[in-house]
């Protein structure tokens, strides 16, 4: 009797490095993300995900219209929603454990926001 082998892809996640901006910037790009008050919304990216050696979506803190910490996740087309559900939920244990500022002072993570912006010379 004959049997196949499944090959189950694998979601691995990680912390963003600056190497990664340039694929991290194509991806924002393709969600057609515009800007706003001539910045655009990328926030500071933390958390990526990948896919047989991939990176196909990224989590970036932001300020919502309350002026309060939330995350978003932009991804090029290829998650699903079972490797979405992953993602945020790494996401939310990882929150959980950070002490720096970005992710709990409002303020610092706006200061931080407009740096790294400038620095991608959106």
């Amino acid at each position: 009797m004959e049997s196949k082998a499944l090959l189950q892809e694998k979601i691995t996640f990680r912390e963003v490095y600056i190497f990664d901006m340039e694929i991290l910037q194509n991806i924002f790009s393709q969600n057609n993300c515009v800007k706003a008050e001539g910045k655009m919304l990328f926030g500071i990216p933390f958390l990526l995900a990948e896919k047989d050696n991939k990176i196909n979506s990224f989590a970036s803190l932001l300020l919502n219209s309350n002026n309060e910490i939330v995350y978003k996740i932009y991804d090029d087309g290829s998650l699903t929603d079972k490797d979405k559900t992953l993602f945020e939920k790494y996401i939310s244990n990882f929150m959980k454990k950070k002490r720096s500022a970005n992710f709990n002072n409002a303020q610092q993570l706006k200061h931080s926001t407009d740096h790294f912006v400038h620095f991608l010379n959106f």
